[in-house]
């Protein structure tokens, strides 16, 4: 089958991340090129590469689509009547947001085959787009299984209290919650920690902007790292934030947990639908509460007990979810899409 990818951009994310982890698996059995919706350079990019799958400007001659994140859903619209697709999206309220400011995103809801979420509160947020679409919708979990790849991961080097935290530097991940945060410290607690920030930077608010650049030995901007440095970094960790205010279900966290770091995270609704709990597997804050963020930090950097029992219950909670494949159930929604599109030509 010839399958085009339809990805976003080639700098890391997780949904690029995603991505690429199934067209590893699809470039096996399958004719397997990729289409990014903004080209440009990146550490995916090279990655796609690596693997030999050609990188196209046009969906023509494609048996099947997939297309990736919501940013996809006019090009969904355009080829969902030509060819089957099966649209992956991966953004929460953000993407409903994201709808309202650019309707031309929601006809996708029309013309996919099949969509893939990976929480049932993704369901629930897109609700009013699914009641009449024709397109089977299904919720499924992505796992990425580089840690488990790497034989010998090696934790990066320090000297000091490591917070790390991961993901594009933008408004919706809050980066400056936790530069406020460490600031907000004791200062004797302050003087032993450093914050290790991995992935593009867009934009920072001005306050945190002042403070990250009076202090850059504390606060260290490394922009984007292949994958395998990262978890480097990630394993080096005393701890981990993720303080957005908008999220699914980030493959960082599970990597956390995989590596045993105590995660910190806003209290999302999202999270409630994949098991994550207060004090339970996470630390948990309001969206924008600095002060209870801080708080929470102050307890994981300082506490053997609070970290043994919130990293303990991550990891078991990760155990569970790892007994499925979920790349194998995604190329099952493939060939069952394709299938359906060949029954439809014969008028059934």
């Amino acid at each position: 089958m010839k399958i085009l990818l339809l990805n976003d951009e080639f700098y890391t994310t997780g949904a690029s991340t995603a991505m690429l982890r199934l067209a590893e698996r699809l470039v096996k059995n399958h004719e397997v090129y990729v289409m990014p919706r903004i080209d440009g350079e990146g550490e995916i990019r090279k990655k796609f590469e690596a693997l030999g799958i050609p990188i196209v400007k046009n969906i023509d001659s494609a048996d099947l689509v997939v297309a990736n994140t919501l940013m996809a859903g006019a090009h969904v619209a355009e080829a969902g009547p030509k060819v089957p697709v099966v649209w992956w999206i991966h953004e929460a309220e953000v993407g409903r947001d994201m709808i309202l400011r650019f309707p031309q995103l929601a006809p996708g809801f029309r013309h996919a085959s099949h969509i893939v979420f990976q929480t049932e509160y993704q369901r629930i947020v897109y609700g009013s787009f699914l009641f009449d679409s024709p397109a089977m919708a299904h919720v499924l979990p992505f796992w990425n299984d580089a840690i488990y790849r790497q034989e010998d991961l090696q934790p990066k080097p320090k000297d000091k209290k490591r917070i790390v935290c991961i993901g594009t530097i933008e408004p919706r991940k809050r980066m400056e919650d936790t530069i406020m945060a460490v600031n907000a410290m004791p200062a004797e607690l302050r003087n032993q920690v450093e914050v290790v920030f991995i992935g593009k930077f867009l934009q920072l608010s001005d306050g945190a902007r002042k403070l990250a650049d009076a202090m850059p030995e504390r606060y260290r901007f490394l922009g984007e790292l292949p994958n395998e440095e990262t978890l480097c970094y990630l394993a080096s960790a005393d701890a981990y934030v993720l303080a957005s205010y908008s999220e699914s279900q980030p493959l960082t966290i599970w990597e956390a947990f995989e590596l045993e770091v105590p995660v910190c995270l806003s209290d999302l609704e999202t999270y409630r639908h994949i098991g994550l709990r207060h004090a339970h597997n996470a630390m948990m804050h309001p969206v924008g509460n600095v002060e209870m963020l801080s708080s929470n930090l102050r307890m994981v950097l300082t506490s053997d007990d609070v970290r043994r029992s919130i990293t303990r219950g991550g990891k078991s909670l990760l155990l569970k979810n790892l007994t499925s494949d979920w790349a194998d159930e995604f190329e099952r929604i493939i060939h069952r899409a394709q299938a359906q599109a060949e029954i439809k030509k014969l008028g059934y």
